[in-house]
């Protein structure tokens, strides 16, 4: 990547190259209508730049997707419940969904950044998912029309929600957890924070640990904790509700 002490000019043109590069993958069509300072601005973290980064774009950015998404969810999912919508706008909102569709362009290499932040693997979730809101806020500047962002975001949305349309609660596996616990045994699960570097919780249930999670907050990282428990849970209620006892109980 490049770096602060390369000349100017090389800067702005190696620069530009790269931008536009990057958004013949988003807009292969419109890339001549975008504002590409933006742009650029979208995808400088602030250790690069203390006055001049994206901070202030993936604000405006986040607002932007969410509004996308529940545009997606409203004409697509007209038959789910609020509650249903809500815990399937959690996820696709979700630094993880972003992160995954991010991946797909190779975001993370077009962002600028001191190279000891580069080389933090434990922040590059956050950063590539603020980079990618903060693209999507300068996709909207530049030209105010939301089919600008969903021309390309809709696509993953169906791919993402194809794949986790069949899960309890849609991916809400903190509520999927409940659910199971509680119509099994009438009892809900336990979350305990075992770390805060990263974000670290664990899920008990009648004693006894079933899974561990880590997350950017402590309410990713009981989502993450629950994912790993709920298969697990799910086997061993299971076969406590085939058990002898409670066969000849049902008989």
């Amino acid at each position: 990547m490049m770096s602060n002490s390369e000349p100017e000019h090389y800067l702005q043109k190696q620069r530009r190259l790269q931008l536009q590069e990057l958004l013949s993958k988003f807009l292969p069509h419109h890339i001549n209508l975008m504002n590409w300072d933006l742009v650029d601005q979208a995808l400088i973290h602030p250790s690069f730049s203390a006055k001049y980064n994206n901070d202030r774009l993936e604000l405006l950015g986040d607002s932007v997707l969410r509004l996308a998404v529940s545009l997606y969810l409203h004409e697509n999912y007209t038959e789910r419940s609020v509650g249903d919508l809500s815990a399937l706008r959690s996820y696709l909102v979700s630094d993880e969904h972003l992160v995954q569709i991010a991946d797909t362009y190779n975001l993370d290499e077009y962002i600028l950044m001191q190279d000891n932040c580069r080389k933090d693997h434990k922040a590059r979730r956050s950063r590539v998912a603020d980079a990618l809101e903060a693209l999507i806020a300068a996709i909207y500047l530049s030209n105010p029309d939301l089919q600008m962002i969903r021309c390309w975001l809709d696509r993953h949305l169906e791919a993402t929600i194809a794949q986790i349309k069949q899960i309890p609660a849609l991916g809400n596996y903190k509520l999927a957890l409940q659910e199971l616990t509680q119509g099994v045994c009438k009892q809900l699960p336990e979350y305990r924070l075992a770390d805060r570097d990263p974000f670290t919780a664990e899920v008990w249930f009648q004693g006894q640990r079933w899974g561990t999670g880590t997350g950017h907050s402590i309410k990713a990282a009981e989502q993450a904790a629950a994912q790993v428990a709920l298969p697990q849970l799910q086997a061993y209620l299971q076969d406590i509700k085939n058990s002898p006892a409670n066969l000849g109980r049902n008989s």
